[in-house]
């Protein structure tokens, strides 16, 4: 993770010389808000007294840079935060609960498309170095224990959105983007995140 910051905050100073001197584009801050979906199986299904959740409430921190033309295009750098999946099962002895959250740092480009002065499209692409951290509980009179593990790998990410441009510096839409992340040392899932999107260009 430590490499992927250092190429990322590279990249961002790099832009950020590169564009000191031109006057057709913006700096730009971007925060997504919503829920996730984790494209995972119940791991207790077709037992008695399981219950299963893979959606959470999930949200991405954005920052970077937007050159104008009749496609507007930038580059982008943040964070993520992925929600999480639980799975518990309850019996008279107790109860076990396996869950998994991820999180990590994003690196990508962007596209935008006014429509008309108000009404826009955009889509986004990138790199997720993500962490994902697994943890088991079993808790019940005789027998409380838990074990964590985390695995971090980097993936690929995409997103699409709309909506409206209150005026030149601010906006506000929705979206909806989809992460490849581990879950364990030999297994990927696929994310999904539904949000609510503010940006604030200066």
């Amino acid at each position: 993770m430590r490499k992927f910051a250092t190429v990322a905050i590279a990249l961002a100073l790099g832009m950020a010389s590169s564009v000191a001197l031109a006057d057709d584009g913006n700096f730009f801050v971007n925060a997504n808000a919503g829920a996730s979906r984790y494209n995972v199986d119940n791991p207790f299904s077709g037992m008695e007294g399981n219950s299963f959740s893979k959606t959470g409430n999930a949200g991405a921190l954005r920052a970077g840079y937007r050159w104008n033309s009749v496609v507007d295009y930038g580059v982008e750098a943040g964070y993520g935060f992925l929600g999480n999946t639980t799975a518990r099962i309850g019996n008279d002895y107790g109860t076990e609960r396996l869950q998994a959250q991820t999180r990590g740092w994003l690196l990508g480009g962007n596209l935008n498309y006014n429509i008309n002065e108000h009404w826009y499209v955009d889509a986004r692409a990138g790199w997720l170095r993500a962490r994902t951290l697994v943890e088991s509980r079993v808790m019940n009179a005789y027998y409380n224990a838990s074990n964590r593990a985390a695995v971090s790998r980097t993936g690929e990410y995409f997103g699409v959105g709309g909506g409206y441009n209150f005026n030149k510096n601010l906006s506000l839409g929705l979206a909806y983007d989809t992460y490849r992340a581990p879950l364990s040392d030999s297994y990927n899932h696929r994310i999904g995140m539904y949000s609510l999107q503010a940006e604030y260009r200066f």
